[in-house]
């Protein structure tokens, strides 16, 4: 039985959306420019990244430019199993799929020994996940001094999504945004993020404040935002304590 879930208010069996999602992902990063594509890595520039870590990898793209200019050995762990099959032969054509590994799994419980990275990736997919346990996560497997490179979703991207949903006259695009926003400020005033029944698979916005507060408890700080940020996505440079 082909598995049914919903994206943006939308049913869609898993193996169509994921490999649709694949698709747009690889031409997004194929038609970026070279300082765009290098961003993450540059943003590193001479700190360790022996071992790199991608949660929510997707096709991988985000690792590439660590395997490819840091001779990296980098690991992306995604819950979809389509995506670590369009993966491995999207590295090969890179030239890095030795250096590129993929793991099916999720952020929350991540099947690596403690401090075993010395990078976390995790762009646009904490707001799928449980966060707080998933920042816990991510503390745990970076060594000390590591780096986590972060991008979100804020608020007003779905205030944005919301807009775009009204002017296609679309009920199903105007709702889930709504619910998302509901789903943040939740979070965000009681502290616990709804995520079973009805709640299951939607998203949660994060703020500087939230992420502040939950990356002081696992010895995280952010350091600077990266230039890809912007008020809808956010971008943060963050560094675990040293020992």
């Amino acid at each position: 039985m082909v598995k049914s879930i919903s994206c943006f208010g939308l049913r869609m069996s898993e193996s169509s959306y994921y490999q649709e999602y694949a698709r747009s992902v690889i031409e997004d990063f194929s038609n970026r420019g070279e300082d765009a594509k290098n961003l993450l890595v540059d943003s590193v520039n001479e700190l360790p990244a022996a071992r790199v870590l991608d949660i929510g990898c997707g096709p991988g793209q985000e690792m590439l430019s660590f395997a490819q200019k840091k001779n990296s050995f980098c690991v992306g762990i995604d819950i979809g199993d389509e995506l670590g099959k369009i993966g491995p032969p999207f590295a090969e054509q890179f030239g890095c799929s030795r250096r590129v590994k993929f793991v099916q799994g999720i952020g929350e419980e991540l099947p690596f020994r403690s401090e075993s990275f010395d990078v976390v990736l995790c762009r646009v997919a904490l707001p799928y996940m449980d966060n707080k346990k998933t920042i816990a996560e991510v503390s745990r497997v970076l060594n000390p001094g590591g780096v986590f490179l972060l991008k979100t979703h804020a608020a007003p991207f779905y205030f944005g999504m919301l807009g775009n949903g009204l002017l296609a006259l679309s009920p199903k695009k105007t709702a889930y945004p709504l619910i998302c926003l509901f789903i943040g400020m939740w979070h965000l005033l009681t502290g616990k993020q709804l995520r079973n029944g009805f709640w299951s698979g939607k998203e949660v916005f994060q703020t500087e404040g939230f992420l502040k507060k939950e990356f002081s408890k696992h010895g995280l700080k952010i350091e600077f935002e990266l230039k890809d940020t912007n008020r809808q996505t956010p971008s943060y440079f963050v560094v675990k304590s040293s020992k």
